[in-house]
């Protein structure tokens, strides 16, 4: 799927730019600060101290607009068309040509590698999710991205964003991308509480309550239509990663543990072999969906989406979009979310970096450092508050309205896909939350951010997020190959107990050992 600019011709840009224009300022104005006197921006000038440009003038004609490629994840279901009005604002605003080339999630993992390899890339490429992967991390040592340290605190919007954020995607210290800000602990499962009220069940509080759940949604005909035809949860295994990923939950570390100077990988301990004996046991009882292993993201989150299955694992951020798909297929429909369960060794949530991956800009496109800090500055001005307000809301008329001089969403849905998904997922760095006009939150809007907030007490950290381990730097993407593997294996059934710790003397033999005892020889001299 490609997003773009590259094929219009210079006389329907003109056009295009002076009928969004008018669309554009009726935008600021509907969504500016009640009684704000703030003036508008000019597109040619910087948000940062760069000295790349200066405000226009009489005697300065306007400078002319920058050209923008990149390459990026997206979780979206069709990319917009080209030329679309969200992207002409942005390009407005921002005074440049976008085009954006979009690769499914579900395959960019596999795509960035390869893509990094072959040299050809764009000025801006996305990394593939939260963790910094082996190979980008080899890629990154080998000098084929540009490093920002020493220029982010010269961007209002970027520098003003956590500082976790960044500590926790360095590389030897070191920034090589800007991070897509994200709260600390966001994983939460999304449900059908209509089933639940219609069972007469309570939200789960507990994974044994959550397993009487999804047995119930399961066997006793939730949707009242007299068949066996609904299951409890939808799992899928993406990059690698088991979504859900329940180890923490039953007292497993995060990722990687560290105890006493030790590390130890997550899979390697009794507790995260209690939550594959549980996922086992869902596999078992027909619970969760037995294709877990082979589908794809669309189709496990259709299954939901369609009324098949009655949970889902995904981010507080998702879950409006997904109240508006469930409703387009039942109006009666009715989804609310929950996020922490208490776990034989109390309430315990994955931690994450603070991030969904982050904005890299290879040296093989970006050839200066003027060129790299007019990059920054495109990233910089979608944190400004028009930006926010578009990309937090959309186009008056089209996205929201206004009602008592606040923003209200029109359709969930339509903005999903023609702007969050685009736009405001793949591309916002800093948080815009606080920096968009604040409208009358939803409840699943309003509970989202007192769960993220929650969320914080019970988030375990991964120890390695800030380690480097050259073993699992080359060979990382093998070892993880290795676990996912025997972990489908184990929850089909066809290994057991003593098959999983045979698979696991694979994992040591084959590096894990070794990137155990780095990572800990790492983190020693950290502390010191």
């Amino acid at each position: 799927m490609r997003m773009g600019m590259g094929n219009r011709t210079a006389l329907q840009r003109t056009g295009a730019a002076l009928a969004v224009a008018a669309l554009f300022g009726s935008l600021l104005a509907g969504c500016s600060n009640s009684g704000s006197d703030k003036p508008a921006v000019s597109t040619n000038e910087p948000s940062g101290s760069t000295g790349q440009s200066s405000p226009q003038t009489q005697e300065t004609a306007p400078a002319a607009p920058f050209n923008i490629k990149m390459t990026v994840n997206f979780d979206g279901k069709e990319a917009p068309k080209n030329g679309n009005d969200v992207e002409l604002a942005i390009e407005k605003y921002t005074n440049t040509n976008i085009e954006i080339n979009v690769i499914a999630s579900n395959d960019y993992c596999t795509k960035l590698p390869v893509m990094i390899a072959s040299g050809e890339m764009p000025q801006v490429i996305s990394s593939c999710g939260a963790p910094i992967q082996s190979n980008l991390i080899s890629a990154i040592q080998g000098d084929t991205f540009w490093d920002i340290t020493d220029l982010i605190k010269d961007y209002k919007n970027l520098s003003s964003m956590p500082q976790l954020s960044y500590d926790n995607v360095k590389v030897d210290g070191r920034l090589y991308g800007i991070p897509r800000a994200r709260p600390v602990s966001r994983n939460t499962f999304v449900y059908r509480q209509d089933w639940l009220q219609k069972l007469e069940l309570k939200e789960p509080q507990s994974i044994d309550e959550f397993y009487n759940v999804l047995k119930a949604f399961t066997e006793d005909d939730p949707d009242g239509n007299n068949k066996k035809d609904t299951y409890g949860m939808s799992i899928v295994i993406v990059g690698n990663a088991f979504i859900p990923e329940l180890g923490v939950a039953f007292g497993a570390p995060n990722n990687w543990g560290l105890n006493d100077g030790k590390i130890v990988k997550a899979e390697e301990t009794a507790e995260y072999l209690e939550s594959l004996k549980f996922l086992k046991k869902l596999y078992d009882e027909g619970i969760i969906n037995r294709d877990f292993a082979s589908i794809d993201r669309a189709k496990q989150e259709g299954d939901f989406e369609n009324g098949k299955s009655g949970s889902l694992n995904v981010t507080t951020n998702t879950v409006l979009g997904f109240e508006a798909r469930v409703k387009k297929v039942n109006a009666n429909a009715a989804i609310d979310f929950f996020s922490a369960l208490e776990g034989p060794n109390g309430t315990r949530l994955i931690g994450d970096r603070g991030s969904n991956g982050i904005l890299m800009f290879p040296k093989s496109s970006v050839k200066t450092e003027e060129e790299l800090k007019q990059l920054l500055s495109f990233f910089d001005k979608l944190g400004d508050h028009e930006m926010a307000d578009l990309l937090e809301w959309g186009i008056q008329g089209v996205h929201y309205e206004l009602k008592d001089g606040k923003p209200v969403r029109l359709n969930q849905e339509r903005y999903d896909n023609e702007i969050s998904f685009p736009y405001n997922k793949p591309l916002v760095t800093t948080p815009l939350t606080a920096l968009k006009t604040q409208g009358d939150l939803d409840p699943i809007s309003s509970k989202a951010l007192e769960v993220e907030t929650a969320n914080t007490a019970f988030a375990v950290a991964d120890p390695t997020m800030v380690l480097i381990s050259e073993t699992w730097t080359q060979k990382g993407a093998e070892l993880v190959q290795l676990l996912t593997d025997a972990k489908v294996k184990f929850i089909m059934g066809k290994i057991d107990e003593n098959g999983w710790n045979k698979e696991l003397d694979k994992y040591r033999k084959a590096g894990g050992t070794q990137a155990a005892e780095e990572y800990a020889a790492a983190a020693a001299k950290i502390q010191k």
